[in-house]
């Protein structure tokens, strides 16, 4: 998931730069800025998607060792 935040910290670092360059290339900054917007909407759908894919197998996992603690008692 490490992955994941730093591509997100990139995406917003980069968006803070385009933004503070101000008026210098406003068309092209602001294409750039739509283009990082589409980038961190897409990293944050695979984070949640991540996010999810663990609390479903952390409860898997909760399932598996409580029918585990009942077999040994």
């Amino acid at each position: 998931m490490g992955g994941v935040l730093g591509g997100v910290g990139n995406v917003v670092n980069a968006a803070a730069g385009a933004v503070a360059g101000g008026g210098n290339g406003g068309g092209a900054a602001g294409g750039d800025f739509q283009a990082m917007m589409d980038q961190l909407k897409q990293t944050y759908q695979e984070s949640m998607q991540k996010s999810m894919e663990l609390r479903r197998l952390q409860v898997d996992q909760n399932t598996q060792k409580k029918v585990a603690d009942e077999r040994v008692q």
